[in-house]
């Protein structure tokens, strides 16, 4: 299986590396923005709002969900462009912190590897 991307665990919480550059998140082990991989989100990417209004995403609806709190909220959905190495996919992003959830993940991924003694993580397809 091929390694798309590597990144760290500190405090044991499992994050990717990653840019953004125009309209796209491209994911990259030197990029400035840390997304917390959560495996309790079973949605797309979180990122800021203020981030989504940067890069100029299209708002294609709202959908209802309910965060960690158990607080069931509306929110905007927007669809954008993530770049991991040679591979690029269209997924859909909401307003929140930076996030990875379980949906995109498994849409670009076969295995997440957290290798706890070690300190590192590393998705594979």
């Amino acid at each position: 299986m091929e390694v798309i991307i590597k990144g760290g665990i500190t405090d044991f919480v499992p994050f990717f590396n990653a840019f953004v550059e125009g309209e796209n998140l491209i994911f990259n082990e030197d990029g400035n923005q840390t997304l917390t991989i959560d495996s309790g989100f079973n949605g797309g990417i979180a990122l800021p709002g203020e981030v989504l209004e940067e890069m100029g995403l299209e708002l294609v609806d709202y959908d209802t969900f309910r965060l960690a709190t158990g607080e069931i909220v509306e929110l905007p959905v927007f669809l954008g462009k993530v770049i991991i190495k040679d591979f690029e996919t269209e997924t859909w992003f909401i307003p929140g912190d930076w996030l990875l959830g379980m949906e995109f993940l498994s849409a670009v991924g076969r295995e997440l590897v957290l290798n706890l003694a070690e300190g590192t993580v590393k998705l594979t397809r």
